[in-house]
């Protein structure tokens, strides 16, 4: 069986006087897909960050492909082929969507010869909207199409692992589903995914196991086809209520 890609041991973390994450064990496999859910609060997009080395570890371990990388800049990280959608996309207004793409090529790991390539002509495959809008400026585009970019954005690094934090918010259902639908596409050549998500049954569908974090801990771990709604419920809540 292969070994995790990414994996956090143990892993505090938190904010000034202020504890977010108490020992949270966590890994995901090259190709792999895994959601992370839990209500708002729960401490979900800290532990992202937490791994993309934006906030300090407190205590425990993370490693990226059997090294740690506690301490270690994000921009090197990304460098070694880690890299993060954030939450609310943070794309650079003023800057056309082309140029917002170029940006990451600064940064980008360098891909064996034998390992497919994230291009501009690929990526615009991928999202077509994009080339068709790729002398706008990034403000000017709709919501969807700015996470398409912030998504597109992170790809041009060409990561093995891509951490993406809550794309889904804000964006009209089929914007969501199309977004979704692509993400299959992603991981082919490979890429693993992260996934923080709100929305359980969007999260379950896409993953291959799930996560769930409830006060700052793991409360639920396993399959996403062998839990059931019941056991999600009890993670995401604390108490046992059906999810809808």
């Amino acid at each position: 069986m292969t070994g995790p890609i990414l994996s956090a041991r143990g892993v505090c973390a938190g904010y000034g006087d202020f504890q977010a994450l108490f020992s949270v064990d966590f890994n995901v496999a090259p190709g792999e897909v895994v959601a992370l859910i839990g209500a708002n609060g729960a401490g979900k997009s800290t532990f992202l960050k937490t791994l993309a080395g934006l906030l300090p570890l407190r205590s425990g371990t993370v490693e990226f492909d059997g090294r740690s990388i506690a301490g270690i800049p994000t921009y090197r990280l990304v460098g070694h082929g880690l890299a993060m959608v954030p939450e609310g996309r943070r794309l650079f207004d003023g800057m056309s969507v082309e140029d917002n793409l170029r940006v990451a090529l600064d940064r980008a790991r360098s891909v064996p010869e034998d390992t497919p390539e994230w291009t501009l002509d690929r990526l615009y495959a991928l999202f077509p909207i994009l080339k068709e809008k790729r002398g706008h400026l990034v403000q000017s585009l709709s919501g969807g199409q700015q996470q398409m970019a912030a998504i597109g954005r992170a790809l041009m690094s060409q990561p093995r692992v891509l951490l993406c934090d809550e794309i889904s918010l804000g964006l009209a259902p089929k914007v969501i589903r199309e977004i979704y639908d692509l993400l299959p596409e992603i991981r082919q050549s490979g890429t693993a995914l992260v996934l923080v998500e709100q929305d359980v049954s969007l999260a379950q569908k896409a993953a291959d196991r799930l996560y769930c974090m409830l006060e700052g801990q793991i409360t639920l771990t396993g399959r996403s086809s062998d839990i059931s709604r019941e056991e999600i419920a009890a993670a995401y809540f604390g108490v046992h209520r059906a999810v809808g």
